[in-house]
């Protein structure tokens, strides 16, 4: 409720101000205004009473004092609304109706009450469910959802789910305030408040982004957490320092059982042991893509490889077909899943800098370390720790067991809004992926944006996705950027995709030469151009037309040597179904990656991003 904090306070700031400037238009049209002064005495006085009542409640909120909380903060809707009608009075008075500047500041006053009376609103709505979730809580002495009994637990899953039409409505109101936020003009009444108002319309922005995925998220709740039926997800843990198409390659993989939002059981494995096994028996034969066959010489496709689309649901649908198959080749019972569920170790080291630096087997890792020393200890050091190759990722049991700890048992309350914020940001990023089976279930995940399908769109497309075949950890020093420019020529449309690699490492047990094989996805149609900056001979150029995507893929192989960069120059000619007027562009991140910059040009326009993200660019 920070921004509600903020609102209320330079609302307060407000009525300084504009006491002094009410009185100088008083002095100037005292006359036209008589009739009009006691309206505006009367909303100043409801900003006046909206502001103390707002206060009470966000410090009844600090008190967790919900009852007094949802009064207070009705109390307050009540004066902001009252305000809200000695402005519709004086609005309606024969003197400002013909002042038309006078009009205009007395909108930008309406536009900041709208959106206090709103957010008062919407906290009316709010305290009561969360009084539900904290008088659980409360009862069984609990000091957070992991301490309630069983019976609590259920309980409190059916309470947050069925929160979610109130969460919606929440939304709403919060689009609602923001659209009357976004109306005020920075030059005019509230010009020295302008500032502030812009710091609560980007908390606003923040807080409507993260509303929207609860919603969704409050959907799938059931079935996550495993109630009213046990749930069990396939965990594939990506290593993008060695980049695959979904996110990185396959090292380890886990298994994951939910019942009532407890942990049943999590454990993580090595995925050589099970394709080892696989690669000796009979009953596995199942031949790989040609490029997986030509660069890792393989002649049998296996899970650690099995993410070969960079199509997240496509991806999955491949891994639980391989790991279930590559069980059954073993006489090992791959057992029902409910989904799954990607993740990179971004997303771990952004929860170990929330949670804190852990320590296991007398070794500290915190955000900036955990991935190359993680990934040290279970390729080399475990030969000086005397742990035998097959157990060697043991370890990834043990990092993971501590940091549920901390996550479950020692993250303060203050902290849970950030953590809210940074699986948001995680999802974003596609550092978590999911897919269910079910369809209704994937259409949820779609809309809590974690379902990292490439997307059909009717502009211009763009995903560019590298798979490191053989090249250890080298993604972790290579850097990359992306440049495209759209230009017009002969009533169509070309491309021109620059791909720059610069690559910092050298030879040792991470890193060494860079190799791998690219694909540039552009909207189906597409016709090839040039491709400059490859060794043709080598470059395995091939472009087709992916129907199921619904895109063209250009795709091609190349080797970096350490210390040296590279530039790849692709030129096509877009679809004629991409128009110019108004072009617009969806440029998809392939999910693991790490670009320093993407650069966009179109039309005499351009645009610049840290392609943390997919972006959307629209010509104006």
């Amino acid at each position: 409720m920070e921004y509600l904090s903020h609102l209320f306070n330079f609302i307060w700031n407000l009525l300084k101000y504009a006491a002094l400037l009410v009185a100088a238009i008083l002095i100037l049209a005292v006359i036209l205004l008589a009739g009009s002064y006691r309206d505006l005495k009367g909303a100043a006085l409801g900003v006046w009473n909206g502001k103390i009542a707002a206060a009470a409640a966000l410090a009844a909120i600090q008190a967790e004092d919900w009852s007094s909380a949802a009064a207070q903060a009705d109390s307050a809707r009540q004066s902001f609304s009252e305000a809200l009608s000695g402005l519709e009075r004086t609005h309606e008075s024969a003197a400002v109706k013909h002042i038309k500047p006078l009009q205009d500041q007395l909108n930008e006053l309406e536009h900041l009450l709208k959106a206090g009376e709103i957010l008062s609103a919407s906290l009316v709505h709010v305290a009561p469910l969360a009084e539900g979730l904290d008088r659980l809580r409360s009862d069984t002495g609990a000091r957070g959802f992991h301490d309630l009994p069983a019976r609590e637990k259920q309980a409190a899953l059916l309470l947050a789910f069925e929160m979610e039409p109130e969460l919606k409505g929440l939304k709403a109101n919060l689009d609602l305030a923001l659209l009357n936020l976004s109306s005020i003009h920075e030059f005019g009444l509230l010009w020295p408040l302008y500032g502030q108002i812009s710091d609560i319309k980007r908390q606003l922005e923040t807080a409507t982004a993260l509303t929207a995925k609860v919603s969704p998220a409050l959907k799938l709740l059931p079935v996550l957490a495993g109630y009213p039926a046990p749930s069990r997800f396939l965990l594939i843990l990506q290593n993008n320092d060695e980049l695959r198409p979904s996110g990185g390659f396959i090292g380890t993989y886990g298994i994951l059982e939910m019942k009532d939002g407890e942990i049943v059981s999590l454990s993580t494995d090595d995925s050589y042991h099970l394709d080892r096994p696989a690669a000796l028996s009979e009953n596995w034969q199942l031949e790989p893509p040609a490029e997986l066959k030509k660069y890792l010489e393989t002649d049998k496709w296996y899970l650690r490889d099995a993410n070969w689309s960079p199509d997240w649901p496509t991806a999955a649908a491949q891994i639980q077909a391989i790991y279930r198959d590559e069980s059954a080749a073993i006489g090992q019972a791959a057992g029902p899943l409910t989904a799954v569920v990607a993740l990179t170790p971004d997303l771990v080291a952004d929860l170990i800098r929330l949670a804190g630096p852990l320590s296991v087997r007398g070794v500290t890792y915190d955000a900036d370390n955990f991935q190359p020393l993680l990934q040290y200890k279970v390729e080399v050091g475990y030969k000086d720790d005397n742990i035998a190759a097959w157990d060697r990722k043991e370890l990834i049991n043990e990092v993971i067991a501590a940091l549920q700890k901390k996550l479950a048992e020692e993250l303060p309350k203050g902290k849970w809004r950030d953590l809210a914020e940074l699986i948001s940001a995680d999802i974003d990023a596609k550092d978590i992926q999911i897919y269910f089976p079910d369809g209704t279930r994937q259409a949820l995940a779609h809309e809590l944006g974690a379902s990292g399908e490439i997307k059909r769109e009717d502009g211009d497309y763009l995903l560019v996705a590298d798979a490191n075949l053989g090249a250890f950890k080298s993604d972790a020093v290579v850097k990359k950027d992306i440049d495209y420019e759209v230009s017009a020529y002969n009533g169509g449309l070309n491309a021109s995709l620059k791909l720059s690699y610069r690559h910092e490492g050298g030879f040792d047990w991470r890193t060494t030469r860079y190799r791998s094989y690219t694909r540039v996805y552009a909207p189906r149609g597409s016709e090839f151009i040039s491709l400059d900056g490859l060794d043709t001979a080598d470059a395995d150029f091939k472009v087709s037309d992916d129907l199921q995507l619904d895109k063209t893929v250009f795709g091609f192989y190349f080797t970096i040597e350490p210390g040296a960069d590279k530039e790849i120059n692709l030129a096509y000619r877009l679809p004629s179904a991409v128009s110019a007027s108004p072009y617009q562009l969806l440029v998809q991140r392939q999910a693991g990656s790490r670009i320093e910059e993407l650069r966009i040009r179109s039309g005499g326009q351009s645009w610049t991003s840290a392609f943390d993200r997919d972006e959307y660019f629209r010509a104006q």
